[in-house]
């Protein structure tokens, strides 16, 4: 078996760490769009241009559409974003915590896109 295949990078995006990064989100019925739903978070474990990712006490469904409201700074207004949760997974066996992951389908405007960009940019400075 190709150990090195195994562990090669898949992201397109490189990802940044990027410390206050707060994230609220909304899981949507995708059926009538309406939330079912809601939870604030206090902080995001990384963010790229094509998702990020976050820790959550919800087990939530892989697959499941979600609307973003991500808060890079206090000086920054929040951010809109609509995506779906890439995967979970406990953080640990004996966690009642789960890794969740978000890739985004959709930016409210290409501002807010810009605004990630320039962020993750600084941050690998």
């Amino acid at each position: 078996m190709d150990t090195k295949a195994m562990f090669e990078e898949k992201r397109k995006f490189s990802r940044s760490n990027v410390p206050g990064l707060k994230v609220s989100f909304k899981l949507l019925d995708p059926r009538t769009y309406s939330t079912y739903h809601e939870k604030i978070l206090e902080a995001a474990a990384n963010i790229s241009l094509g998702g990020l990712a976050l820790k959550t006490k919800n087990e939530l469904p892989v697959n499941g559409p979600i609307g973003l409201d991500i808060k890079i700074s206090p000086e920054h207004k929040s951010i809109r974003a609509f995506g779906r949760i890439a995967w979970i997974q406990r953080s640990s066996p004996q966690s009642s915590d789960f890794d969740l992951g978000i890739s985004f389908s959709w930016w409210n405007n290409d501002e807010d896109k810009k605004l990630v960009y320039n962020v993750i940019k600084n941050q690998e400075a």
